[in-house]
């Protein structure tokens, strides 16, 4: 990132083969991402210029546009984006962390059928990190997620169902939300994985009730086990949410933080589900977090 002559922050982007002012960035009309929503993406946390387990989100990206049947870029040709946009924007400091998305659309065409886009468009924008976020309050959506969805381990542009939830939550005066399935089991928050913490155990919902396989999901069920702590994978209910010691959001960005409160807004929300987080927190959350990052910081080292 640079300064502009008049003081404005000039920043830039990774568009199909070239870094260009981000507010220069073009992609076609008619790229299947702008008329269908047809496109994956990851968000991925950088420090120090190297993205936390980018092998991993790369994983993910693949898995999913090959589930659209869309052919996959080089790999070396998305690594040396995520670098270039990087550098570009001057986030390769020792000490700078930032936040990098990393899209690629099905391609472009006139005909709504997937095997009718070409040209896959690859686009990789990089911010630094905002501040660290305040414990948020929860509010449990209405909107409801479809457990059995296509590509539903891929992150794909189609986020309306979780901007919706965001919203909802938002107007009630909280901060995020807790989204459930169609059968009434917890899914995840609206941009964050979601575990309990109870009697010492860390509980989060199964991959077969519909959360995205998270990096970040992934990394503290790691270092919770290396810790002893036990994890247990399963469908969860708004009654564990209403017996939890704590409620974490995990994400990329993120990292591990843990909520301040959580009320309900359906129907099947029992009546006392009115939580708030405990004062002096358990002791375990610290442990887990310090562990978290000290993983981040190892695996980033060269």
């Amino acid at each position: 990132m640079s300064d502009t002559p008049g003081g404005a922050v000039l920043s830039y982007a990774w568009v199909d083969g070239a870094v260009v002012a981000r507010d220069e960035a073009r992609v076609s009309i008619d790229d299947f991402a702008v008329r269908y929503g047809a496109a994956c993406f990851e968000t991925m946390l950088a420090r120090g210029g190297r993205v936390f387990r980018l092998a991993a989100h790369l994983d993910r990206l693949e898995d999913g546009l090959r589930g659209m049947g869309v052919e996959v870029p080089d790999r070396a040709i998305l690594e040396r984006a995520v670098d270039e946009t990087l550098a570009a924007n001057a986030l390769t400091a020792p000490d700078v962390g930032a936040s990098v998305r990393l899209t690629v659309t099905a391609g472009s065409g006139h005909v709504p059928a997937l095997s009718a886009a070409s040209g896959p468009s690859v686009i990789v924008t990089a911010d630094p990190l905002p501040p660290p976020s305040v414990p948020p309050r929860l509010r449990v959506a209405g909107t409801r997620i479809d457990a059995r969805r296509p590509l539903r381990g891929a992150k794909t542009s189609h986020f309306l169902p979780y901007l919706l939830a965001r919203a909802q939550a938002r107007a009630a005066g909280a901060d995020d939300a807790v989204l459930l399935n169609h059968d009434g089991a917890i899914v995840e928050a609206a941009t964050a994985n979601l575990f309990v913490l109870r009697d010492g155990t860390l509980h989060t919902p199964a991959l077969d009730d519909g959360p995205l396989p998270g990096g970040t999901r992934a990394a503290l069920i790691e270092v919770a086990r290396s810790l002893d702590v036990a994890v247990v994978e399963r469908t969860l209910g708004l009654g564990d949410l209403a017996q939890a010691e704590a409620i974490l959001l995990t994400s990329s960005i993120a990292g591990i933080v843990c909520a301040a409160s959580l009320m309900a807004v359906v129907p099947e929300a029992p009546s006392h589900l009115d939580w708030a987080a405990r004062d002096p927190a358990p002791p375990v959350l610290a442990r887990l977090i310090e562990a978290y990052e000290s993983l981040v910081g190892d695996e980033r080292q060269p």
